[in-house]
């Protein structure tokens, strides 16, 4: 599957966001201010848009015509099949849903560009979404849904997948509440959140051709360790480095330790790569590598180069 480059970084966009103090983009009725940053990133993204300037109307139901295009424009989805004939459209949002039909989504056999979209089914459309732009890891674990008997079969392995990713969640009651109406701040926040996994992976990893010979994102940088340090002696401080791996292939190993007159110690450490002959499950895999060094340095990690 050809991996698509989603247009910026999320996470990047709301650190800038939030360094440069009050938006130009807030809604005044959102009070939050975690969604007012949020919906600052996906507004300058052109992903969602405000009913004015001003307001957002985060409590207000979301339609089929809205979450379609929120979709389509958060992955980037286009039909060039088809884009002269979507350039003359005559509906606001009949290139998005000429797009998420060319890209395999799901859209309901009645659309109704003003029928509420259910938290079910913006979750499907959302995970199809998702998969155009690449292949992510993730845990296999089954949740518990209290209100699991609600939800559509079709859409159980899909709703499942999206909570091990944290992209969705339960409420307080374990209950997903499938078939209820979605509101627009909920629909951002999913969105949001699966875009985060597109960053922090890299657009899903490696090539289809090649499946997990390459650490997702932009190489070693990618993946920054974390580091823990345990006092064995007077003399000595054991320096243990942690990483979250895409699959059980990848390896961790510290290549050398540079002690300098500043009292740091930079650590260098090297990702082992998979077998490029053996395949693997797409499971996170957690990977770790300890060393020493003396009392009084203060430990940091560079990758091996």
């Amino acid at each position: 599957m050809k991996r698509r480059t989603i247009k910026a970084s999320v996470a990047a966009m709301s650190i800038a966001m939030a360094l440069g103090g009050a938006s130009a983009y807030a809604f005044d009725d959102v009070s939050s201010k975690e969604q007012l940053s949020l919906l600052d990133s996906l507004r300058s993204k052109g992903i969602v848009s405000g009913v004015t300037n001003q307001l957002f109307h985060p409590d207000q139901r979301l339609t089929e015509a809205q979450g379609i295009q929120m979709i389509v424009n958060a992955y980037d989805l286009d039909d060039q099949a088809n884009e002269e004939a979507n350039a003359e459209a005559a509906r606001w949002y009949d290139g998005a849903v000429s797009a998420a039909t060319a890209h395999g989504l799901s859209i309901p056999e009645q659309f109704d560009a003003n029928n509420s979209l259910t938290r079910e089914v913006f979750a499907q459309l959302l995970y199809e979404g998702l998969n155009t732009t690449g292949t992510y890891p993730t845990i296999l674990r089954y949740n518990f849904i209290a209100d699991g008997d609600k939800i559509n079969k079709n859409y159980e392995s899909s709703i499942q997948t999206l909570l091990n990713m944290n992209i969705v969640s339960l409420n307080e009651k374990d209950e997903f509440r499938p078939d209820e109406e979605l509101t627009r701040m909920e629909a951002a926040e999913m969105v949001f959140n699966a875009l985060e996994v597109v960053d922090r992976y890299g657009n899903g990893g490696g090539s289809a051709e090649q499946p997990g010979t390459d650490i997702p994102g932009s190489g070693q940088q990618a993946y920054v360790p974390e580091v823990t340090s345990q006092t064995v002696d007077e003399k000595t401080i054991k320096v243990k480095l942690s990483m979250e791996l895409p699959n059980p292939g990848y390896g961790l190993e510290i290549k050398k330790v540079e002690l300098g007159k500043d009292g740091k110690a930079i650590i260098k450490y090297q990702i082992i790569q998979p077998d490029p002959d053996k395949m693997y499950p797409q499971v996170i895999t957690e990977r770790t590598a300890e060393t020493n060094i003396p009392s009084g340095y203060t430990p940091l990690v560079e990758p091996f180069s």
